[in-house]
């Protein structure tokens, strides 16, 4: 699909930063970038670069992503209406599944870094939700990205969903899990999982 094509330029944005107007970025803008540069400075480092080097540079990466990125509220939302008819344990073991996922997916591209830069354009905050809208250029084409996130009693904000030229990571996966979820069991769907992620 176009949108997982490009993922490496949403889902982990790893690229230089643009803003458009450094001087009036807020804390939210504030803690992306941070991350973001974390990102790109981890696949600028040589001794991090290469196959050999593969495991150590993943397990960095998923280090920097999972203090940013909530797989907890993705995978709730992924799961929308079925997710309140799951057990505390269940919820546990898709959580797992889906980080699993997302990172076996999407880690892999990010590796494939060429200097895209990101501009930050508008950003919209609501009591303790907010959106940036951005815009990664590259050499041919300008791709829309917006980062849906929420903030925690702790004051920081996380991402829980990312908007590629107007279609939802998270509500292309509710609508998959959805369809699934209507014809099979909860079961099938967490073997489904374990078999992407095996294979």
């Amino acid at each position: 699909m176009k949108q997982f094509r490009i993922i490496i330029l949403i889902f982990f944005m790893v690229c230089i930063f643009l803003p458009v107007n450094n001087a009036y970025a807020s804390s939210v803008q504030d803690e992306l970038k941070v991350t973001l540069d974390q990102i790109l400075e981890i696949l600028q480092d040589q001794s991090l670069k290469g196959e050999e080097a593969t495991e150590k540079r993943r397990a960095v990466l998923r280090k920097i992503i999972y203090k940013k990125f909530s797989f907890d509220k993705m995978s709730q939302l992924s799961l929308a209406r079925h997710w309140k008819e799951r057990s505390a344990e269940e919820k546990k073991i898709f959580i797992d599944l889906f980080g699993q996922l997302l990172e076996q997916t999407y880690i892999s591209k990010i590796e494939s870094y060429s200097n895209e830069k990101v501009v930050f354009l508008k950003e919209y905050v609501t009591n303790k939700k907010a959106q940036v809208d951005t815009k990664v250029i590259t050499e041919t084409i300008e791709i829309p990205i917006d980062y849906r996130l929420y903030q925690e009693k702790n004051g920081s904000w996380m991402v829980y969903d990312v908007i590629i030229e107007g279609v939802s990571l998270v509500g292309n996966y509710r609508s998959q899990f959805d369809q699934m979820l209507q014809k099979e069991p909860f079961e099938k769907l967490i073997e489904d999982l374990k078999k992407k992620i095996e294979s």
